[in-house]
């Protein structure tokens, strides 16, 4: 590989916004660490699968599969379809699990200087979509000027129903994302009483009646919305 290759991140915890992933193997497969398993790059987000996709380098060409992943593997917004493999070029964008994963892939001689505009460039786009602007270090959202704090658990909370607007999103999953601590067993639910949970809604929903709006469905989960979007 006489290629300099790397990802760089613009949303997946545990990394930074700007973090650089060298690439340095045939094969390097993201996902979520399990108890058995430990994948090259590892994202702590309970939307990735354990192993979601792989990147492989052949005859000087790096290319991205599917592993058959629960939510998705996607190249400048078009999915891939399971186990399918697709070139990949000088600035391209990967996202994983819907857009909670978003990854800019680049390639260039050890010689070369290489130009960051594009890259840039997609990276603003994907951050002003929608207005809503998380930050996860500071526990943040930011919005029309205006910027809302949170404990940890309400910003956990919010980040999986923000990035997952207008989808529904079930208490099952919000108890796996916000108390990971209270999972003993691979892929169980924690033990979360409904009172517990209905609080920490509660609590989200007061910070952000004036821009957002959490709707329960059916007692089985929540879908999120800007307020503007509700009420059109």
């Amino acid at each position: 590989m006489d290629k300099s290759s790397f990802l760089m991140v613009e949303r997946g915890n545990p990394y930074e916004r700007g973090d650089v992933i060298p690439l340095t193997k045939p094969i390097t497969v993201l996902g979520r660490k399990g108890q058995h398993f430990d994948p090259d790059i590892a994202f702590d987000n309970i939307f990735v699968s354990r192993r979601h996709a792989a990147l492989l380098y052949r005859n000087g060409q790096f290319s991205i599969k599917d592993l058959n992943s629960k939510h998705g593997t996607f190249v400048n917004l078009q999915r891939l379809e399971p186990h399918d493999e697709i070139p990949l070029q000088h600035g391209d964008t990967i996202v994983l699990a819907g857009d909670l994963i978003v990854l800019s892939f680049s390639i260039l001689s050890m010689d070369e200087t290489m130009d960051m505009t594009p890259i840039i460039r997609q990276l603003a786009a994907i951050e002003a979509a929608g207005g809503l602007r998380l930050n996860p270090f500071k526990q943040e959202l930011s919005y029309g000027g205006k910027v809302y704090a949170f404990s940890d658990k309400e910003y956990k909370c919010l980040e999986v129903l923000v990035n997952h607007q207008g989808q529904f999103v079930s208490k099952e999953e919000l108890k796996i994302y916000v108390w990971p601590e209270r999972c003993f067993e691979a892929d169980a639910v924690p033990d979360v009483s409904s009172e517990e949970l209905n609080a920490l809604i509660y609590r989200v929903r007061k910070k952000t009646r004036d821009i957002l709006n959490i709707e329960s469905i059916r007692g089985k989960g929540y879908i999120l919305q800007k307020q503007a979007d509700a009420q059109a």
